[in-house]
């Protein structure tokens, strides 16, 4: 008895070679091209340019592409990658080069070892225009930015310089970054022993972007700034109140003190804030630490429901301190441009919360990386190494935004960009001395290819 058939028409008999010009990697056609319209690339020419000290070998400008694209493309995250696909011309093709253009492991390497000491600093201010380019480009009324750090564990790795012991207690880096939305858009590259209030590192990383919003952008706009409670210190609050004139809400610590005074005051409920599986009871009142000299605006949020689970008060408390309803001329601002709302308990308290939420983009931009280990010995290297993934991960979300947005609507980690977008087949035809890039006519109607590559030729250069 012959149980079920077999279609013989559709088995596959033979495998072969072809010379045709394919890869797997087709998408990333439309993220260089988008790179390279922005005008990005000679802004790294102009800045490190200097660097190469002969006329041989590749343009400092065209290493920093030819990485970008390793970025992107995700599939190997490991330097001796690139000797991996020099021998791959579907892979040149999609990156708009020659096979003998690509660069080579010892050529990557060779472009690294060229930032000693500080010069990879440099690329902080890169990272520090695309961010204006970016709030130009997307214009919000109040600036809201996220200061925190994060740790990159290299504790499994060779000696690398500056790969000193973290608050993790594993051995690695700890570089400050401070975050608008999905955007890391400063970084300051630091050794693993350098905590979050170390030196003056977050102060002068503050100020930095304070000037460039208001020199750049908007002189008047309103500016939040969000931190957890390794930057609570009087210090820098009344720097930030009196000095560059910012908003702040600043997680703090359960010190006894903030008890005695919600007790004395009997301050009832200010608010309540729901989540989707959880409550908090909200208590607004004005209050300081032992060593403050001036009392300030604090948030004592507590847990009353988790999950359908009732939490006994003070199990599960959060406090925060704020100089948002001061009355001054930033709130003023604020109301002007119809955001009253940031002012009221309710608001602050999900300000504070979405602390948790920017973390999100410490999970992406290693998720981008593929491994937090850094491949180089020297710090200057793997310094340079790291402010340009944190660059191409930049972006990588603005090409998203600017172009794929109707593809992918929300923010999201890198792999759900490669997977529909960067990795689609793709067959490079020369013609009558025109390059075509080929798809399937599923993957042209489902990622509407045509429009998508009018975009990509289209976008307004990095001013």
């Amino acid at each position: 008895m012959k149980i079920g058939y077999d279609r013989k028409e559709s088995k596959i008999s033979d495998v072969e070679i072809t010379n045709d010009t394919l890869s797997g990697r087709g998408g990333l056609s439309f993220i260089l091209r988008y790179l390279d319209r922005t005008g990005f690339l000679p802004m790294i020419e102009e800045k490190f340019g200097h660097l190469r000290k002969s006329g041989k070998g590749e343009s400092i400008s065209e290493c920093a592409r030819q990485f970008i694209s390793f970025c992107m493309d995700g599939t190997k995250h490991s330097i001796a990658r690139f000797d991996e696909l020099k021998k791959d011309p579907g892979y040149a093709a999609v990156i708009e080069r020659d096979v003998d253009e690509l660069l080579s492991t010892a050529s990557m390497k060779r472009f690294f070892s060229k930032f000693n000491g500080n010069s990879y600093s440099s690329y902080r201010s890169l990272l520090n225009e695309l961010f204006i380019w970016r709030l130009k480009q997307e214009k919000p009324s109040v600036v809201v930015l996220h200061l925190d750090t994060m740790v990159l564990d290299n504790n499994g790795a060779k000696v690398r310089e500056g790969c000193n012991v973290t608050y993790k207690k594993v051995l690695g880096f700890q570089p400050l970054q401070i975050n608008w939305g999905p955007y890391i858009v400063d970084m300051q590259f630091r050794s693993g022993e350098k905590h979050s209030n170390h030196g003056n590192d977050a102060k002068e990383a503050v100020a930095r972007l304070v000037r460039f919003i208001r020199g750049r952008y908007d002189e008047q706009v309103p500016i939040i700034l969000n931190a957890d409670s390794g930057f609570l210190s009087d210090e820098n609050l009344q720097y930030f109140e009196n000095e560059l004139k910012i908003k702040y809400v600043v997680i703090g610590k359960l010190y006894s003190s903030v008890y005695k005074t919600l007790q004395s005051i009997t301050t009832p409920v200010s608010a309540r804030v729901k989540a989707k599986r959880a409550s908090w009871v909200c208590y607004d009142f004005m209050s300081k630490l032992d060593r403050w000299e001036t009392s300030r605006r604090t948030i004592l949020t507590t847990l009353v429901a988790d999950e359908d689970q009732y939490v006994l008060e003070g199990i599960r408390d959060t406090v925060m301190y704020t100089n948002l309803g001061n009355n001054d001329d930033a709130d003023g601002e604020l109301k002007n441009r119809n955001r009253y709302d940031l002012l009221q308990t309710e608001a602050i308290v999900k300000l504070a919360h979405h602390n948790g939420e920017e973390e999100l983009n410490h999970r992406s931009i290693k998720e981008f990386m593929g491994s937090e280990h850094l491949p180089f010995t020297h710090f200057g290297m793997n310094g340079a190494y790291y402010s340009l993934m944190v660059i191409s991960h930049f972006l990588m979300e603005s090409f998203r935004k600017d172009i794929a947005g109707d593809i992918i609507p929300q923010r999201c980690y890198a792999t759900r960009i490669r997977r529909e977008i960067i990795d689609i087949a793709v067959k490079v035809v020369h013609t009558g001395h025109r390059i075509i890039l080929k798809t399937t006519r599923s993957v042209w109607e489902l990622l509407d290819i045509g429009n998508l590559w009018i975009k990509c030729n289209s976008r307004v250069a990095i001013t």
